[in-house]
């Protein structure tokens, strides 16, 4: 929930410097020049401020986190992809204990989890616990599953990144700390909730991306510059890969491809089997990659930090790209909105990305290029 002294010092210090580069037409000079627009339609969802977002494949609902302006972020909105509407909105706990950060679905049990953290008071301290939230989709109850704790005054990390294995019914968790607490990544067995910690890294798990039909996972080590290999099955490192920062990572199993999105704006291609980039695009403020196996594309969300922190600017501020695989931008999409979360429906091949301009958030609905 909190970051460390140093590692704001350092955001601000990426913020630097990515002001001085160009937003996406600055890409890589392999990028078409002149490609082609999104069919892009969208809605307005809100005045709350989304934080993360999934999608259940089998309803077409999609489950965002949002937070309040005043500062609450256990809410929870349901909307339905299929008619774009919100069709219900669900509370988790109480707004001042339960601090929910991302999301993730397991769509044949009809169970939401979320990563998040969980005040409460034990002998006149506030202690934040670390805490998977389980919930039942179809009557909305929720359990809360604690994984660590400490004094809230003063905590350096929280939960990061968390996915889910339909095949192995395994929940993992980032555990991201860049100063003390418990670093590393939560593997959760779906049926008992029993939790182990994999602690194998100085600071701990900000992504994770699952290969359920290779039980590979693999793991961003933010502030450890690297990204683990783990063998699902009895959970050890097989290979470890020298990244610079990652914050974001997806794959193509086709091509046995690991894309990586570092906090310098670079995306890397890394070729799993020599574990070398072979491919890297640069962008300004990239915070989010999917690659789309349906149409082998990969769509990078990139910011305009120029614009984003000119509280004049009404320009670009978010940009949605589609690259294919000799990196040429083949499709965009620019928003005066703040963009930080895209997911795709596989069976619609649509991507969805959330927004917000600092009264309303939005739902954009990208159509298939």
């Amino acid at each position: 929930m909190y970051e460390s002294r140093s590692s704001r010092r350092a955001l601000f210090a990426i913020i630097s410097v990515g002001i001085a580069l160009l937003t996406v037409s600055m890409l890589h000079s392999g990028y078409s020049q002149s490609p082609s627009t999104f069919s892009v339609s969208s809605m307005v969802l809100g005045k709350d401020k989304p934080v993360s977002m999934a999608i259940d494949e089998k309803t077409s609902k999609i489950y965002g986190i949002f937070a309040t302006s005043s500062g609450e972020r256990n809410l929870l909105y349901v909307i339905d992809a299929a008619q774009n509407k919100v069709i219900d909105t669900i509370k988790i706990g109480s707004q001042k204990n339960d601090f929910l950060t991302d999301i993730a679905i397991d769509p044949d049990r009809s169970v939401i989890y979320a990563a998040g953290q969980h005040l409460v008071n034990e002998n006149g301290s506030d202690i934040a616990y670390d805490t998977l939230y389980v919930i039942n989709s179809t009557n909305n109850k929720f359990k809360r599953i604690q994984l660590y704790g400490e004094t809230e005054e003063g905590k350096e990390g929280s939960l990061a990144g968390i996915s889910f294995n339909p095949v192995t019914n395994t929940i993992y968790l980032g555990s991201l700390y860049p100063e003390g607490g418990k670093p590393g990544l939560y593997v959760v067995d779906g049926k008992s909730l029993q939790s182990v910690l994999i602690d194998k890294w100085q600071y701990g798990i900000k992504d994770i991306q699952l290969d359920p039909e290779s039980q590979l996972l693999y793991a961003g080590a933010k502030y450890d510059n690297l990204i683990s290999v783990i063998d699902e099955s009895n959970n050890l490192i097989i290979d470890n890969i020298t990244a610079q920062s990652p914050i974001a990572i997806t794959l193509d199993k086709e091509k046995n491809v690991l894309y990586e999105a570092g906090s310098d704006g670079k995306v890397n291609a890394i070729d799993l089997k020599s574990k070398k980039n072979i491919s890297s695009i640069q962008g300004e403020s990239v915070k989010n990659i999917l690659y789309n196996p349906n149409d082998k594309s990969l769509y990078i969300v990139d910011q305009n930090l120029t614009n984003i922190l000119s509280k004049n600017s009404n320009g670009t501020k978010s940009m949605a790209i589609a690259v294919n695989t000799t990196n040429n931008i083949i499709n965009k999409f620019e928003t005066d909105f703040i963009v930080d979360n895209i997911i795709i429906n596989p069976s619609t091949n649509q991507a969805y990305l959330l927004g917000y301009d600092g009264n309303n958030s939005k739902l954009f609905i990208v159509k298939p290029h």
